[in-house]
């Protein structure tokens, strides 16, 4: 495991005039588990996340069967209320249900609506998304290390560049003072801990174990928690190593080794921001 030293303070964010927090804000998880075999047997759903916050409804990596998900775990939300998507990179188990959701919340292109944000690979003619649809939406924005994009006061940065095999980027997230950090799919490596330290930190870990294709592992994850720490850590996109184990089991490991709280995300359970905060307090 990298050797990383525990701060003495908890990262705390440079308040931002943002869209005020909501004690209905929450993030609501459409998905978690990721890889070919869990996704092609369904053994945890892959929808990726919904974020419904200030007022805002963003997706993020709407992987297999995303949309049956959310109306399964969301019955009354509308999906053309989607405000915008964000698509980490182009690998299926977190791009599958882009399209459907492009032409859900367009009404198939009588309603300009909406926005996606994602790399520049994922456009064009080797890209996952189609270019009939992205003339429906109002805006479409291409993800670049370090750029920032806002929603309404919503403020998404993409700080740094993963070390994936195809282009990459998680996301902090900053409204009402409070950030919000998703790292996704990535090979560890000593700039993802100053690019995520967040109030909460979401991180995906797929594998026990150190992965031959660019994936984080149980000892990375301790890394980063320490080195970010966090009010609260969650870990999500689970391979099936990670499932026989049991993610709630590695949860509470990785607590007993940093003092952070560490949840393994459910699907379909509906984490409040303003709980979430709560811990570490």
């Amino acid at each position: 495991m990298p050797n990383i030293k525990r701060p003495k303070k908890p990262a705390t964010a440079r308040k931002i005039n943002a869209a005020a927090s909501n004690e209905n804000d929450e993030i609501v998880f459409l998905g978690t588990g990721g890889a070919r075999y869990v996704f092609a047997k369904q053994l945890r759903a892959t929808g990726g996340m919904l974020f419904r916050i200030g007022g805002r409804n963003v997706l993020v990596d709407p992987g297999p069967e995303s949309l049956y998900r959310l109306l399964t775990y969301l019955p009354k939300f509308n999906p053309e209320k989607i405000d915008a998507i964000v698509l980490t990179h182009k690998h299926i188990d977190h791009s599958a249900d882009i399209n459907v959701y492009l032409d859900v919340i367009t009404r198939g292109g009588f309603n300009k609506h909406g926005m996606i944000l994602a790399p520049q690979d994922a456009y064009g003619e080797d890209g996952v998304i189609y270019n009939y649809l992205l003339e429906f939406l109002k805006k479409r924005v291409v993800i670049k290390e370090k750029s920032t994009f806002e929603i309404d006061g919503l403020r998404f940065t993409f700080p740094i560049r993963h070390e994936h095999r195809v282009e990459t980027y998680g996301f902090k997230l900053a409204y009402a003072g409070h950030t919000i950090s998703y790292i996704t799919d990535t090979k560890f490596f000593d700039g993802l801990i100053q690019a995520y330290k967040a109030d909460i930190v979401i991180m995906n870990l797929i594998k026990l174990g150190p992965s031959e294709i660019d994936h984080l592992s149980i000892d990375d994850c301790e890394a980063i928690i320490m080195g970010t720490n966090p009010r609260v850590a969650i870990i999500t996109h689970f391979g099936m190593t990670m499932i026989r184990k049991g993610p709630w089991n590695v949860a509470r490991q990785l607590k007993e080794k940093t003092g952070v709280t560490v949840l393994a995300a459910e699907d379909g359970k509906h984490y409040t921001i303003e709980k979430l905060l709560s811990y570490g307090r």
